[in-house]
């Protein structure tokens, strides 16, 4: 996802300055989106429970952001001020469920020492971010048993029945921190453009006819949503058939892509990551060392 600075609202100034002890303004701040964790599978092979995304916002308010998981003072940059669940039904997640994200909002103090991270962010370095939370209960995706319990026989990354053995991660007690960070557990974890809402995408799928790449609109208002948010699925099915497709080349699949409507886009964005999934390793690629964050009182970095 790309990086972009918002324009900073009075509402926005006002949950700011909660957390501050003098009255920022506009100039003194600079914000960003950020998707901070979903219900899709991750590199780990852990996922949340959508009921647990919810609940991860609220927590996720007034929380500090830092690098690595790194918890020091010298490390805090940024500050959430906002956040919410947002749903996409126009996507799928590996385990069949609409996906779901908790989307926050931070902000930056605008000092000498942050110029060089508001650079790095608006440049598209500094894009990727990791959570550092505790779940009540680490469940097997197969027969459900609590995984910490040890009597789990089902190995994380192999299939059963067709179905990719998972941990999903539940009734969460306390979210720590968010991190930027190198490489995430979660893909779509990062500063983003926008996450258009569930009620926004499914009035544009109910509202809108697509028809030879055309969108008839009821305004010129509601063209500019339509289009951005198919641009924005556009992209992210060129994304995936490049990396699910490789031999296909990106000139050919960027004509393939430049022609799908909504319902189109999401299809092949399902068949993409579902191709990705049966051809991904069946291991975590990233290792935790679960001892070590408990000693860091972070039960789960994702």
């Amino acid at each position: 996802m790309e990086a972009t600075t918002e324009n900073v609202t009075e509402e926005d100034l006002a949950a700011i300055n909660r957390y501050t002890r003098r009255a920022l303004t506009a100039e003194n701040v600079y914000t960003v989106n950020v998707v901070l964790c979903a219900n899709e599978i991750d590199r780990d092979l852990e996922r949340f429970d959508s009921a647990a995304l919810p609940i991860l916002a609220e927590m996720f308010v007034g929380k500090t952001g830092i690098f690595d998981h790194c918890p020091s003072a010298e490390n805090q940059h940024a500050r959430i001020f906002a956040a919410e669940c947002v749903t996409d039904p126009l996507r799928k997640t590996q385990a069949g469920e609409e996906y779901r994200c908790v989307k926050a909002k931070a902000y930056i103090p605008r000092t000498e020492a942050n110029a060089a991270l508001i650079e790095e962010i608006e440049s598209g370095i500094k894009k990727e971010v990791s959570v550092g939370c505790a779940m009540g209960k680490a469940l097997c995706s197969v027969c459900g048993e609590e995984l910490r319990s040890g009597t789990c026989v089902h190995k994380r990354g192999r299939e059963y029945n067709g179905k990719l053995c998972h941990t999903v991660l539940r009734e969460p007690t306390d979210a720590y921190e968010w991190s930027f960070v190198a490489v995430p557990a979660q893909l779509a974890a990062g500063v983003s453009k926008s996450v258009h809402s569930e009620k926004t995408v499914r009035s544009i799928e109910e509202n809108y006819t697509a028809s030879g790449g055309t969108i008839t609109p009821a305004s010129g208002t509601e063209l500019e949503e339509a289009e951005q948010i198919r641009t924005a699925m556009r992209e992210e099915t060129l994304r995936l058939a490049l990396a699910a497709l490789p031999a296909i080349g990106e000139e050919t699949a960027q004509a393939i892509c430049a022609r799908l409507s909504f319902k189109q886009c999401r299809d092949f964005s399902d068949a993409l990551r579902e191709k990705q999934t049966l051809a991904r390793p069946r291991t975590p690629q990233l290792s935790v060392n679960r001892a070590e964050l408990h000693e860091l009182n972070t039960e789960f970095c994702i």
